[in-house]
């Protein structure tokens, strides 16, 4: 198997689609000889922020010099973001070889009723990839939810970390924050460590809390307050901790909050007996850049590339052009997904901007562009709609002038339809 057969095999898994469970992941995995044991996790979940998390996490303990492997999703440009191994993506033998291995199995389990999903082969192919590679600890990212995703089948982490809690995927994890929540903090196993980043709900605070308390964790509530913001601009955050000055290149102030956590996980491990200098922090979260994050492409005309998906995402992309890019006019590029809150994201963002152009995501899930604009009319009176992800970004382009903004949001989907095309474009 070549590299290319490996995606096309790992992308024709989406047909089962996203079944909750560990019935077909501990399946694979014993057949694998479970290779997700005696390895060291940090173990994190929540709406927004896990990306960002996660990476710092992984950079600072890299950094540290631990061999660290980064389990992330979904990807935006390249299938191997999700799979890193201090700092970079697995190689595509290595990707093609483990896969290939995994296949022989699914085979067998594709004859009964264990057919494993797309994600449950990436889940086992990281796995797989990480036990070979002897890692001293692995940063995980839940793929939904947490209570019952299929990188829920490891034991007790060294550290389990709840990042920012909003309404997102209600169809399974709840149509109450208190649901919500109580999906999530199905990561939190016993006995061991659970950092909370700050919650704008009391209520899902409290969960947390509470689940941490049944399983006999040590709770941490993250506290921003320990960074001290110096100076901040469109490129990022320079920022002090510990008496240490670094720059965050991640924008905006709900990255402040997304830092603490980061510094609350290192801090939990520095008391298990990692030894990460101060040098290893500030050298992490300077090397800290995820793709769709508020990333700028371009100055003049400003590009903005955002991923954000949800209410609580759109509300913290508004806060970042609020603060950063309120003196100039702004062309937005739209796709979002028929089942996220679409009027609250666009209530958020379209009012923000001089135009709107609405599209369609490649996903099955995505609303029309047609529809969208409909919606989005509502917010801004002028809205055209272009089915075509790079077509709605060449129009965008072409109606904004070298001193406006561009900002291209509402989907990772969307982000890693127009990436690639956008930098193309713009070089």
């Amino acid at each position: 198997m070549i590299y290319e057969e490996a995606i096309n095999y790992i992308e024709s898994r989406a047909i089962f689609g996203s079944r909750p469970g560990f019935q077909r992941i501990e399946a694979l995995l014993e057949a694998l000889d479970h290779p997700e044991k005696n390895m060291k996790y940090v173990h994190v979940a929540g709406t927004n922020g896990k990306g960002s998390v996660c990476t710092a996490t992984a950079n600072i303990l890299t950094a540290a010099g631990y061999k660290t492997g980064l389990f992330t999703s979904p990807f935006v440009s390249d299938f191997r973001e999700r799979i890193q191994l201090d700092g970079n993506f697995i190689e595509k033998d290595a990707l093609a070889r483990i896969t290939e291995r995994v296949k022989a199995v699914v085979d067998e389990l594709d004859k009964g009723d264990n057919s494993p999903t797309e994600f449950e082969i990436i889940t086992a192919i990281a796995f797989l990839y990480y036990k070979e590679e002897n890692c001293d600890l692995v940063v995980l990212e839940v793929g939904l939810g947490g209570l019952l995703d299929s990188t829920n089948v490891i034991d007790t982490p060294l550290v389990s970390a709840i990042v920012s809690l909003s309404f997102d995927h209600m169809g399974v994890l709840g149509n109450s924050i208190e649901e919500i929540a109580a999906q999530k903090a199905g990561i939190i196993k016993e006995n061991g460590v659970t950092v909370s980043a700050p919650q704008r709900s009391k209520e899902a605070l409290k969960v947390l809390e509470d689940t941490a308390k049944e399983k006999n964790n040590e709770f941490i509530l993250a506290d921003p307050s320990v960074i001290t913001k110096i100076s901040e601009d469109i490129f990022g955050n320079k920022v002090s901790y510990q008496g240490n000055v670094m720059t965050l290149p991640l924008l905006g102030p709900h990255q402040i909050d997304n830092l603490s956590v980061t510094l609350s996980i290192i801090e939990s491990l520095k008391n298990q007996g990692y030894i990460i200098k101060n040098e290893a922090i500030v050298s992490g979260v300077e090397k800290t850049k995820v793709p769709a994050r508020v990333e700028v492409l371009s100055v003049s005309p400003l590009i903005i590339l955002d991923g954000g998906h949800n209410e609580d995402g759109a509300y913290a992309l508004r806060r970042t052009l609020e603060s950063y890019v309120s003196d100039k006019k702004k062309t937005l590029v739209i796709g979002v997904m028929e089942d996220k809150e679409v009027e609250k994201v666009l209530g958020h963002l379209c009012p923000l901007a001089n135009r709107v152009v609405t599209t369609t995501p490649t996903n099955p899930r995505a609303m029309s562009a047609e529809t969208l604009a409909e919606k989005a009319r509502a917010f801004c009176a002028d809205v055209r709609a272009e089915n075509d992800p790079c077509k709605a970004f060449d129009l965008a382009r072409s109606l904004t002038a070298p001193s406006e903004a561009l900002i291209v949001c509402g989907s990772l989907y969307l982000a890693g339809d127009v990436r690639l095309h956008m930098i193309e474009t713009i070089s």
